[in-house]
């Protein structure tokens, strides 16, 4: 072998332990770049598959019920006045029967007074 050589291997070996600490590091080094940038590709993936397949399921339709409404508010006004009607009927009902006890109280006092002459 060559002096040269013979240089370069005894640099090596004294300075072995830092070299392999450096070789080392620089492999670490490159696996964690490699796992960041793996795991960063990943989840650019899995959110623009996430974003292009998912469909929402919240939809929102309008509707016009204004018919619907002014049919309800019929029947509320119908129902007011069947009860309207019925009140009335009853009132009436009362007053007739009221008209009736009056003229049979009159008629008895007629006929009393008739007797008492």
């Amino acid at each position: 072998m060559s002096q040269a050589k013979v240089d370069r291997y005894k640099e090596q070996k004294a300075n072995r332990q830092k070299i392999m600490k450096k070789e080392k590091r620089e492999r670490m080094l490159w696996k964690v770049g490699s796992y960041a940038v793996l795991l960063v590709l990943v989840a650019w993936i899995g959110v623009s598959a996430y974003n292009r397949f998912h469909v929402e399921t919240r939809k929102f339709y309008e509707a016009d019920t204004t018919a619907v409404d002014t049919y309800l508010n019929g029947l509320t006004v119908e129902e007011a006045d069947e009860a309207d009607t019925a009140e009335d009927a009853a009132a009436e009902d009362e007053d007739a029967a009221a008209e009736e006890t009056d003229t049979a109280d009159g008629a008895e006092d007629a006929v009393e007074e008739e007797t008492a002459e």
